[in-house]
């Protein structure tokens, strides 16, 4: 593995707060459009729009990153993504940002359970109590009970994370052929593709797509246009976050989401968080932050070029 400096740790954890910071606001302007635009819709125009802004970098490319012999993890990973991001953004409609953000992070929990479920890797026996503390948050921010079901957002936000989960081992394999360029095309066309088909839908009259475009105001258009530069700020930055530094080095710095999720919440929607679920956000963030430093491989850090004494 090459050696990773500490300018280079650096670097890569500050690009990954501001990937974090992008995907939160994405899911603030979802949050904001409320019943102005349903979330299918939202999630529609929000992956065409990203597409758009990368487009031209593609053909300006001549279109060599869309070469590939893995299309079906490609689709997967952007069936999962796609998937994630409308029970997210719906999440988010229906409980604070705090909530939907930290169950959308319990991906870290889930990640070693797929990998024993699907892959057959042995989850570490330390892993288990990480897992377990993690859960707990969980548990204690869902409050599950016999209304459970009347207030749908939290199960929402963890399936969001569950299908995340998926998302990322796809990744890993991906990340064994794909360039990041390539791997960010294919999430944004293959997206594009499955939200069009989820909103129009091949037995859809002729004039439904027109029909939901001009429906829209400005100030939405405004909305959804800045959604779609968040979710291609997203993964562009969380794509350059990893070249600077490995998943497992600087992963913990996802959950810099919640901070922002909570700090957004406060200021546009009024929202305050009772005691209990910062109680299970910081559980999970434990769990989840000690499931990733366990996870990761033996990280060699030196220091940045011009820092040694």
């Amino acid at each position: 593995m090459a050696e990773t400096t500490m300018g280079s740790l650096m670097l890569g954890s500050g690009l990954l707060v501001l990937a974090f910071l992008a995907n939160t606001a994405q899911s603030a302007f979802g949050k904001a459009l409320g019943s102005g635009m349903g979330a299918m819709q939202f999630t529609w125009l929000t992956f065409v729009i990203a597409l758009g802004l990368i487009l031209p970098w593609l053909l300006l490319r001549g279109g060599r990153d869309l070469r590939t012999t893995v299309l079906h993890l490609h689709v997967l990973r952007s069936c999962t993504g796609l998937a994630g991001f409308f029970l997210f953004i719906t999440a988010a409609r229906l409980v604070n940002l705090v909530n939907a953000n930290v169950l959308l992070n319990t991906t870290p929990l889930f990640i070693p359970l797929l990998a024993l479920l699907v892959l057959g890797q042995q989850v570490p026996r330390a892993l288990w109590g990480c897992l377990a503390i993690g859960f707990a948050g969980m548990v204690i921010v869902v409050q599950p009970n016999a209304s459970l079901l009347s207030r749908p957002g939290d199960l929402l936000g963890l399936a969001a994370g569950l299908l995340c989960a998926v998302e990322f081992l796809a990744v890993k394999r991906l990340d064994r052929s794909e360039s990041p360029l390539t791997q960010m095309a294919y999430f944004l066309i293959i997206g594009s593709i499955g939200a069009t088909l989820a909103v129009l839908g091949p037995l859809r009259p002729p004039g439904v797509g027109a029909a939901l475009l001009s429906g829209i105001d400005p100030a939405q258009w405004a909305t959804v246009v800045a959604s779609g530069a968040c979710l291609a700020c997203f993964q562009f930055l969380l794509i350059k976050a990893y070249t600077y530094a490995e998943p497992g080095a600087i992963g913990a710095f996802q959950y810099s989401s919640v901070v922002f999720a909570g700090l957004i919440g406060w200021i546009w929607f009024a929202e305050q968080p009772t005691p209990p679920v910062w109680f299970g956000t910081a559980l999970i963030t434990l769990g989840g932050v000690l499931s990733i430093v366990l996870q990761r491989p033996a990280v060699s850090v030196h220091p940045a070029a011009g820092t040694e004494s």
